[in-house]
């Protein structure tokens, strides 16, 4: 009886040692991966997604998720918008709105920055406080950036004539402004600006938000065509919700976002990631990820009235709500 015993629970536990290989097999084979593109090169504005990520927001919904860098919110949005390599990814709202009225079949799930983090920085001692102290300056633009169409609404909404400011086209970062070439640049919040504060540069941030910009900004698009099958519809969806759980991370605990968000990126100084967590936690209002088509035809208003759509879109269009 021992025997038939000691060989029964033998039997058992090989049988229960050899089903973890087979049900971690099963997970692999159940797992989803998915190639995420967020617009613009990694940093502290998609700190939800990496943080998604590393916490384990999209193992836990079965997902493996590469994030891919993009060369801006009007590339990314094409890019998904062609659905060939990318279905899902982040842009700008203006870029996604802009997109739909060239007929892309992209669409909103998700709004992240309900308010534009673009702004004018500047030396201190030039006292950039306001629109009206650019008449007479030099502002540097990035071609093809969404803050240079940004920029030109917020003109227009305080009525201050273009030809009365120098613009001057330059390459992104702050070497311009340095280098005294500009008077004011424009950037994230979040990015240069931060980053010449963290290393004691006396700068001036002018928000773009505070004059009269009051577009939605950073979200998460999808193909329309892909979004039709109802397993990327699932996807995108665990995709939105993880990541609002990041951003809520973020939100909740900037000091430890910067700490995750500088292992990954070790070239980032932690004292520029604790400030630019910060700056990123103050655009996150709650409830997280949430769009309206209030919010949306207030941004498309701003949009038509700078003639920057096609043509006219509806909210409807532009975004899917729950």
């Amino acid at each position: 009886m021992r025997t038939f015993l000691l060989k029964r629970r033998t039997l058992l536990a090989a049988a229960v040692a050899g089903g973890v290989p087979a049900a971690s097999r099963a997970q692999q084979q159940q797992t989803r991966h998915v190639d995420l593109l967020i617009d613009w090169k990694p940093g502290p504005t998609y700190a939800g997604f990496y943080i998604a990520r590393e916490n384990g927001g999209f193992r836990q919904r079965g997902l493996d998720v590469r994030i891919v860098e993009g060369h801006g919110a009007n590339v990314s949005a094409a890019m998904i918008g062609a659905g060939k390599e990318y279905w899902i990814g982040s842009s700008s709202a203006s870029a996604t709105a802009i997109g739909r009225s060239h007929e892309l079949p992209i669409r909103s799930l998700a709004v992240y920055y309900r308010r534009p983090p673009t702004v004018l920085y500047s030396r201190a001692e030039d006292r950039i406080d306001a629109p009206r102290d650019l008449i007479g300056k030099r502002v540097g633009l990035v071609a093809g950036s969404t803050t240079v169409e940004e920029y030109r609404t917020m003109l227009a909404a305080n009525r201050i004539d273009r030809n009365r400011i120098k613009e001057l086209e330059v390459d992104w970062g702050p070497q311009a402004l340095l280098d005294r070439k500009v008077d004011a640049l424009l950037d994230y919040e979040e990015l240069a600006p931060a980053e010449l504060q963290s290393q004691g540069k006396r700068i001036t941030v002018m928000r773009l938000a505070d004059f009269g910009l009051r577009t939605y900004s950073l979200n998460l698009i999808v193909n329309e065509m892909a979004y039709l099958t109802q397993a990327r519809q699932q996807t995108a969806r665990q995709i939105a919700e993880a990541v609002r759980e990041g951003y809520q991370f973020v939100r909740d605990k900037p000091a430890e976002a910067a700490a995750i968000f500088g292992k990954l990126f070790p070239d980032f100084t932690p004292r520029y990631l604790e400030l630019a967590m910060q700056i990123v936690a103050r655009q996150l209002a709650p409830p997280i990820g949430s769009q309206t088509r209030l919010g949306w035809e207030d941004t498309l208003k701003i949009l038509s009235g700078q003639r920057l759509l096609n043509r006219a879109v509806a909210a409807e269009e532009v975004a899917i709500y729950d």
